[in-house]
């Protein structure tokens, strides 16, 4: 098979993060004890679609808003298309095309994977972690020391929205320097801590402190010290909608499903959430500065958020915070002692300014 020299490049240059995903696909595979049966195969295509095109819509999205907002065309739409026309060439997409295919396939694995954890090992972490968490801010959970500054609904709901929004920018970002071709070391850094990361901290970790979270104690201890905090968002959510807690119940009910086909499972330990936010700080911080602090701020947020909302303790941010930062670290130091990977020309490599993006 005649296969094109840019492909053979790219496919040289994502060796690594192709051995990692599909090293873990097949972990996953193995776990589940079974091959899907026929029925499953048109579920499983159907998720692998959706994770193939979430990332390129919410790029498109915030490509769009950013058009929007910054450059205002008089021609929108005529300026989108003929932007997408050049920006969007063969060397582009055979350099992109690996991740492309990589990134839904990694996805679903790890989707399959989480939705496994507590039938490979129990919830049981919860009532140590929460007994750790209260220890490490003085007795008092987190969330109690968070209530009076942020327990009003406006501030919950400008929260829950905050979170909601990590989905957006995260694919947005990811799909963005998939595409990228002028940072390649940058890219390759940002996209391999992203793969380890959730193998490591989302996988790993996560099976061995297995831990459904505060939202969910009370479903498994007698004594719920998260109750009142669950009370409030109920509350809350009448004056302004937390959407946090029907995403908690269809959770909730995949979990009881026993493990159907889509479900996502629950996973409390440590936070994916602020773990990928640290990682996307730290990969805007070298772009540019203005983002990275955006970012950053923005990681505070979820963090903040991730306790609030009753999604995690406030240690499964700290672990997921400075286990990020390792991974991000150990990458590039990887990275620059093997060198860095193939990058296209600065002829074909467009950049973005005032008039749009340039070849």
């Amino acid at each position: 098979m005649n296969i094109p020299a840019s492909l053979r490049t790219s496919l040289h240059s994502h060796r690594a993060l192709l051995l990692l995903v599909l090293a873990y696909t097949a972990v996953v595979l193995w776990l589940a004890g079974s091959r899907p049966t026929r029925h499953d195969i048109a579920p499983l295509l159907a998720s692998f679609a959706l994770a193939a095109l979430t990332g390129p819509v919410f790029l498109l999205c915030a490509w769009t808003g950013y058009v929007m907002c910054m450059l205002r065309p008089a021609r929108l739409c005529h300026f989108l298309c003929q932007e997408l026309r050049r920006h969007l060439h063969r060397e582009r997409l055979m350099h992109a095309l690996p991740a492309l295919l990589l990134v839904p396939l990694f996805a679903l694995s790890f989707t399959t994977f989480k939705a496994a954890i507590p039938r490979l090992h129990p919830f049981d972490w919860d009532a140590r972690l929460s007994a750790i968490d209260i220890a490490l801010h003085g007795g008092t959970a987190p969330w109690a020391w968070l209530q009076p500054l942020l327990g009003h609904p406006l501030l919950t709901g400008l929260l829950n929205v905050a979170y909601h929004f990590w989905f957006l920018l995260f694919y947005a970002l990811l799909y963005w320097l998939i595409l990228d071709t002028r940072r390649p070391l940058l890219r390759m850094q940002f996209l391999l801590s992203f793969t380890i990361a959730w193998i490591v901290l989302g996988s790993v970790a996560a099976l061995l402190f297995s831990s459904a979270g505060p939202c969910y104690y009370g479903h498994f201890h007698a004594s719920d010290p998260y109750a009142p905090l669950m009370a409030y968002l109920h509350d809350s959510n009448h004056s302004i909608p937390v959407w946090a807690l029907k995403v908690q119940d269809m959770l909730w009910q995949g979990y009881q499903s026993g493990g159907t086909v889509g479900e996502l499972g629950i996973s409390a330990m440590p936070s994916m959430h602020v773990a990928t936010s640290v990682l996307m700080a730290l990969v805007a911080w070298p772009t540019r500065r203005a983002a990275g602090i955006a970012l950053a701020a923005f990681t505070v947020l979820i963090m903040l958020g991730s306790v609030h909302l009753g999604w995690h303790y406030a240690l499964d941010g700290y672990v997921g915070a400075a286990g990020a930062v390792l991974i991000w670290q150990a990458v590039g130091l990887a990275l620059r002692r093997r060198g860095a990977p193939a990058s296209l020309p600065l002829g074909i490599a467009p950049c973005l300014n005032k008039e749009g993006v340039t070849p």
